[in-house]
């Protein structure tokens, strides 16, 4: 169910309505369901959904609100991890910092949200952790990877 998080409400009680049975078709969702409200919604709970480890957006948000007396975006990761790695790349990797091979490096960058690469053609991969809804929580079904292992192409 690719919804926005703050519809998920208002759609979960439109599947209640229609008979839905999360016990018996499990929900599916998108990184958007990573988010308190989401979670406490009926008619998703055992639902599953791909997204970053909570613990690194955690740390993230702790260091933001100190520094700026205000919540980050969930998405302000995104524009951290960009600008940490063009500093470390002009830093440590000279007149090669944003090549081709600098950028596309297999073993890919760390991020606040865990482990990513660029790939030859333009796409990224992204270690993320299978969560689960359960009992209104957001629970760790399987952990994100610490690297991403070799390239399938």
């Amino acid at each position: 169910m690719p919804a926005a998080a703050d519809t998920m409400p208002a759609l979960g009680l439109a599947l209640q309505q229609a008979g839905y049975d999360p016990t018996k078709v499990k929900p599916l969702g998108t990184g958007v369901w990573n988010d308190a409200n989401v979670a406490r919604v009926p008619a998703i709970q055992g639902g599953w959904f791909a997204s970053p480890d909570t613990a690194g957006f955690n740390a993230f948000a702790g260091r933001y609100q100190a520094r700026f007396n205000a919540a980050p975006t969930r998405t302000a990761t995104l524009a951290y991890d960009a600008v940490s790695l063009a500093a470390a790349l002009a830093r440590t990797q000279g007149s090669q910092r944003f090549s081709e091979a600098v950028l596309t490096n297999a073993s890919g960058f760390a991020g606040a949200d865990g482990v990513f690469r660029f790939r030859p053609d333009g796409q990224i991969d992204r270690g993320l952790a299978v969560l689960e809804l359960r009992n209104g929580q957001i629970v760790t079904v399987n952990a994100a990877p610490r690297d991403l292992g070799p390239r399938t192409q």
